[in-house]
């Protein structure tokens, strides 16, 4: 195996020539083995190998991890503080993360395997090297969880990454997409559209609509320190303008739209922004700003339904059927394509898209 090995072959408790060697941190022969192979790139051998740990054993081999850890903070030059550098962290947290995603395992194992997984994370945090690793991991666990549609898992996810990484504005921008959608049924009429004629749907329809209400607040306010701790991070920015908007505050959803479209170079991003900031003209009955605003989208992507959509319905109120039927079909001339898909339809996902890649890819670092 290599060089690839040497990492894992230290936390058996190799001596450093010259340097004082405190009491060795010891794992086990056949945990450290299922690392090795997971370093060199066997990963099915990896988790065959971690399926033939006991829990117990397993569990035993995190807590010399972070024994091992504890003494490397305690010196700079020390045997422990050179075995740390060179351990496999990124390796061990990405098999026991695969083996908690391991389909043919039952929930007990996977939930054991996924423990192993977050504690050897939290080991890592304050690791100037491995932290960002880390907080990687912890949005990539909540994407992967929002697409499979597990929302209250996906902010179980990112609540544990920010207890980890406070102020992360990747993380607070994750958590904010999945607040906003948890409450997307709010729109800036929301009061009106709960009223009904029977008192006690009509409590009810309060009480859910105040629920709602409620996410879309969490998200404005994650979505706000987002773009305080990264202005750059224009995602963020784009949703603040979205969730203010369905929260009815129009002045700071045109402004932070307005803000996308001077500093974004994102084409999808640039999309989206106009797409939105031509719903809120629209609302205000400004036809003209809100036809300049979809047909700017348009121009950026025009196999996008969306955008023709809102231009067809934009020409509709304004009386030019002919137009807005035209847009229609020219719109459903693009149904079923794949070449260019809407950035509109997959917004509600959030950190959900992609995440499957980004799971590779955290992989493919954990074994270089």
């Amino acid at each position: 195996m290599g060089s690839r090995s040497a990492g894992a072959g230290l936390l058996l408790g190799l001596a450093f020539p010259g340097v004082a060697t405190p009491q060795p941190t010891m794992l086990s022969p056949a945990y450290a083995a299922a690392v090795e192979r997971y370093v060199a790139g066997d990963r099915e051998g990896a988790l065959a190998g971690v399926a033939a740990i006991a829990e117990r054993e397993l569990r035993e081999q995190v807590e010399a991890l972070r024994s091992l850890g504890k003494r490397a903070r305690a010196c700079t030059a020390c045997a422990a503080s050179v075995a740390w550098q060179q351990a496999p962290l990124r390796a061990a947290l990405m098999l026991h993360t695969d083996a908690a995603l391991d389909g043919s395992r039952d929930r007990t194992s996977a939930r054991t395997q996924e423990s192993l997984a977050i504690e050897l994370a939290a080991l890592m945090k304050d690791d100037p090297e491995r932290g960002p690793f880390a907080r990687r991991w912890y949005a990539t666990m909540a994407g992967l969880a929002q697409a499979g549609n597990r929302w209250s898992e996906a902010l179980d996810w990112v609540e544990r990454g920010l207890d980890a990484f406070p102020g992360s504005a990747d993380l607070l921008l994750v958590l904010g997409a999945i607040e906003e959608t948890y409450g997307a049924e709010v729109t800036p009429r929301w009061f009106e559209e709960i009223m009904d004629p029977n008192p006690r749907q009509a409590q009810a329809n309060l009480a859910r609509a105040q629920e709602l209400r409620g996410h879309l607040q969490k998200a404005l306010r994650a979505l706000r320190d987002a773009v305080a701790a990264m202005p750059s991070l224009h995602e963020a920015r784009l949703r603040l303008g979205r969730v203010a908007w369905r929260l009815g505050d129009t002045d700071e959803a045109r402004a932070a739209l307005s803000e996308v479209l001077a500093a974004s170079t994102l084409r999808e991003t640039v999309f989206l922004a106009h797409l939105f900031l031509g719903r809120i003209h629209e609302d205000a009955d400004r036809l003209d700003e809100a036809t300049r605003s979809y047909e700017a989208a348009v121009a950026l992507q025009p196999r996008c339904q969306s955008a023709r959509f809102a231009l067809s319905h934009l020409l509709w109120r304004r009386g030019d059927a002919a137009g807005a039927r035209r847009g229609v079909e020219v719109a459903l001339q693009a149904a079923g394509e794949t070449q260019q898909r809407d950035p509109f339809w997959r917004y509600p996902w959030g950190s959900g898209v992609g995440a499957s890649e980004r799971l590779e890819a955290l992989r493919q670092e954990a074994s270089p």
